[in-house]
């Protein structure tokens, strides 16, 4: 919302008083993929204060939760080992060509970008040991092919279990662009394998992306959080002059 202060007519010169709704959650939530829509919602609700590897990294969809734990689990030794350059032009790590620094690609040349992402993966452990974790995560329905695909998400939802702590949780959103009929029979068999998990949320999302553009309605975030689990209460707004 915002609230114009000062105009001076025939000049550029306006003023507003913004204000912006803030939240908290109970839990340190970590997006880690598949695309930057997750760490983009924590972004409009404030509750980002950090910024971690995976917030503007591309991932496969049906391999980004066991790219994701590997790398955790090998502290991130490889995340950025042999860098190159795939068809696309976007930068990978040798042992995970299907994890693209998309928004950084220049990270292949650039040796301080490489340490922020250095910064960014140590950041990320410290949390983990830490703190209590919510993992975000987005899938996309329509490039599972058949119950094969399903079942080797499910394996890997399984797998990633393995680096949670008892305290911990995975919460996962299928996205869809305009109507959650993309792939109906896959959908349901997945949220079906997937429900009984413990530790582990699972939930529909539709982001209108005609009428919205790719971020979807942000009006509609808190719902979507509501939706897979994870607990957040609005706090004292964000308040700034522009």
């Amino acid at each position: 919302m915002k609230i114009p202060l000062i105009y001076v007519p025939r000049t550029k010169y306006k003023y507003f008083l913004e204000i912006k709704k803030r939240y908290k959650s109970e839990k340190f939530i970590v997006p880690i993929g598949r695309d930057c829509h997750a760490a983009h919602s924590l972004d409009i609700l404030n509750i980002r204060t950090q910024s971690l590897p995976y917030d503007w990294i591309r991932l496969k969809p049906i391999l980004g939760l066991q790219i994701v734990s590997d790398n955790i689990k090998e502290k991130f030794e490889y995340f950025l080992h042999n860098l190159q350059k795939n068809e696309e032009g976007n930068t990978y790590a040798e042992k995970y060509p299907n994890a693209e620094f998309t928004h950084a690609k220049a990270v292949l040349t650039d040796a301080n970008l490489r340490k922020t992402f250095e910064k960014r993966s140590k950041r990320l452990l410290n949390i983990i040991k830490e703190t209590p974790v919510a993992y975000l995560y987005i899938l996309e329905i329509d490039k599972f092919k058949d119950s094969n695909d399903v079942d080797f998400f499910h394996q890997t939802v399984l797998n990633f279990k393995e680096i949670l702590k008892p305290e911990d949780s995975l919460h996962i959103y299928i996205r869809f662009d305009e109507t959650i009929d993309e792939n109906p029979i896959i959908c349901k068999e997945l949220i079906d394998k997937i429900k009984p998990i413990n530790q582990v949320f699972i939930t529909s999302y539709i982001r209108e992306k005609q009428k919205y553009g790719i971020w979807g309605n942000e009006k509609a975030y808190p719902k979507l959080y509501k939706d897979l689990g994870i607990k957040i209460k609005q706090i004292f707004p964000k308040i700034s002059f522009k």
